[in-house]
């Protein structure tokens, strides 16, 4: 790609971020005063990275905050210039193009040991609405096994993480993962048939990153189902020293037993890793899905954090989102990824961890079964 068409394509990848005609970018212009806000300028440095292969960092929308500086910026790419730190060091000054990740996903992923998708309830080829609900931080699609009966015309489908069991070669970002299961939705649904794709957790992230691939390659996704799944526009990935501490208070199991078994915390552990690195770039608009549907929990993990013995830092925000009890959340966040979709909001009961947890997981599957009938 030369030069010119490197600068042409990232104002390209701006403009879709702040929903502005990158030819109508004056020189002059802030990213401020564009509608290029911190979370909103990570999520746009990440689809630099992922779209055009170049390594912009979120801070450089501040170290050059006009659209002209920015494109000199840019071009410096082709210039190979260098600056000085202040330390006497010389460092360079120009954005760094990446390796992108190889075409085949699955090159250097080892064989699942087990299934990547699992029939929990109904028939694929007699069920007039298929559900396709993606795994949170476990990896196990099965945990949705616990969903009371839909009906006959409903058929839901689990995905499993094809690192289950095998958590510590889980190194591959939440993009490619969900390039390892769109082949395997696509062998399940009918061809041509709109898509109904759910989440919890980071499950809704899967979701979404397989809704982008299906609708680029022209397939429709008719309904996505959000289940307590905290945007990264907004949030923070789990620090690692959270889900520590946590196990250590036995409240994270995926069957609510006081010590969770190892390799749900392993997987857990990998999965927060790849969050850390994962930040979500909106769908185009004219792939949003008609229909977005949030299902919130409102209590938190502990009534009282002061009280619970928990060394938690509550100046992160996600931490607060999995501890501390809510108000009735809205969007927050996914409408700027999931422009123009018409939302609605459900609240069901429990806490984020016991989703899938009896009695909690009938609640649960009432509010699945009213959205998609």
């Amino acid at each position: 790609m030369s030069l010119d068409a490197i600068v042409d394509r990232a104002l390209e990848i701006i403009g879709e971020a702040v929903s502005i005609d990158p030819l109508d970018f004056q020189d002059n212009e802030t990213w401020k005063f564009l509608g290029l806000g911190d979370l909103l300028a990570a999520a746009t440095a990440a689809d630099l990275k992922s779209q055009i292969g170049v390594d912009v960092k979120p801070d450089d929308f501040k170290k050059y905050p006009t659209v002209g500086e920015f494109k000199a910026f840019l071009r410096k790419f082709g210039e190979g210039s260098t600056t000085s730190n202040g330390d006497g060091a010389v460092e360079s000054s120009k954005p760094r193009l990446v390796d992108t990740e190889p075409s085949d996903p699955w090159e250097g992923v080892p064989k699942p040991k087990v299934p990547l998708s699992v029939v929990l309830q109904g028939q694929p080829n007699d069920s007039s609405t298929i559900v396709f609900l993606f795994p949170d931080g476990s990896g196990a699609g099965t945990s949705y096994g616990t969903l009371p009966p839909m009906g006959s015309n409903i058929c839901l489908v689990g995905l499993n993480s094809p690192f289950l069991r095998q958590a510590q070669n889980f190194t591959c970002s939440i993009e490619r993962m969900a390039r390892l299961w769109v082949d395997e939705v696509r062998k399940l649904q009918p061809k041509g048939k709109p898509y109904v794709l759910g989440g919890w957790s980071a499950g809704g992230y899967y979701a979404f990153e397989v809704a982008k691939l299906l609708t680029a390659n022209g397939e429709k996704v008719e309904r996505m189902i959000m289940i307590d799944s905290p945007c990264r526009l907004e949030f923070e990935a789990l620090p690692e020293q959270v889900v520590g501490e946590l196990t250590r208070k036995g409240l994270m199991g995926a069957s609510g037993q006081k010590k969770a078994p190892e390799w749900l915390v392993q997987h857990f552990t990998s999965t927060v890793i790849s969050v850390d690195r994962y930040m979500s770039t909106p769908l185009e608009s004219k792939h949003v899905p008609p229909h977005v549907d949030f299902i919130w929990v409102r209590e938190g993990l502990v009534k009282s954090v002061a009280e619970s013995g928990l060394e938690v830092d509550l100046n992160i925000k996600v931490t607060r989102f999995l501890l501390e009890p809510r108000p009735e959340l809205k969007t927050v966040g996914w409408e700027k990824l999931l422009p123009g979709a018409k939302y609605t909001f459900n609240y069901m009961t429990g806490n984020h961890f016991q989703i899938t947890q009896p009695p909690h997981s009938d609640d649960l599957g009432r509010l699945i079964k009213a959205v998609v009938t």
